[in-house]
């Protein structure tokens, strides 16, 4: 429900903008596009705003899932992509290859799961080794809602009616990864502990320091296109 009114506002924006875009230049043709990448699977609209100028937006969706160890912690990480992009594409030239910029109406997360077993109840933690085998840790980790992109590409039929076939190469700045409401699980509240607590703190750090990379996330996407 909370995505759907995030996604409410720019698919308002982007439908209104394309549908005027072409109904004033209804000889450059509307564009139809389904892509597949990095940022996963989905399409787009596209209009000509000015020569050589067009502007084009959609949708996103990706899932996937990683493991990683941290401090001896093993931890999955699944990956939720869910994404509105509003881009610009010039074409310097007038053909098929154009350069990008724009911004993504963002909605990623990654979902954090540790585990915790007898070999990571430390000197500081024996205290809780009779939970072993009982404890894990989860957590949320999000990025900026407004992510700013630049990128380029190739078209083959950025100029004519039919279908046609293209690349796209790019970056899309999400922000430093935030983990929030990071917890222990276990079948007693050992949370309010000051030992516990620094624990948490200390994983939350070195995770955003595991998921930096999300940060600058490429993009690269192969795209299917007809144009009208």
């Amino acid at each position: 429900m909370i995505f759907r009114r995030f996604l409410s506002v720019p698919v308002i924006v982007v439908v209104s903008v394309l549908c005027i875009m072409h109904s004033s230049h209804a000889d450059e043709g509307l564009g139809l596009d389904a892509k597949i990448g990095t940022m996963g699977v989905g399409g787009e609209v596209s209009a000509a705003l000015f020569p050589n100028t067009r502007i084009r937006g959609g949708f996103n969706f990706l899932t996937w899932t990683f493991e990683s160890t941290i401090s001896g912690i093993d931890y999955d990480f699944e990956t939720e992509f869910n994404s509105i992009p509003v881009i610009l594409d010039l074409h310097p030239f007038g053909g098929s290859f154009f350069i990008s910029g724009g911004v993504y109406f963002n909605n990623n997360s990654v979902s954090v799961d540790g585990f915790i077993g007898p070999e990571d109840f430390t000197p500081a933690y024996q205290a809780y080794d009779f939970l072993a085998n009982q404890v894990s840790l989860s957590g949320d980790v999000e990025f900026n809602p407004l992510a700013p992109y630049l990128g380029f590409g190739w078209r083959t039929n950025s100029g004519a009616s039919g279908w046609g076939f293209g690349l796209e190469l790019g970056v899309l700045y999400q922000g430093a990864p935030d983990i929030t409401n990071l917890r222990i699980n276990a079948p007693v509240d050992i949370s309010t502990t000051e030992s516990v607590r620094q624990f948490l703190a200390e994983q939350a750090r070195e995770i955003e320091d595991e998921l930096s990379w999300f940060e600058f996330y490429p993009v690269a996407s192969v795209m299917f296109t007809y144009h009208f």
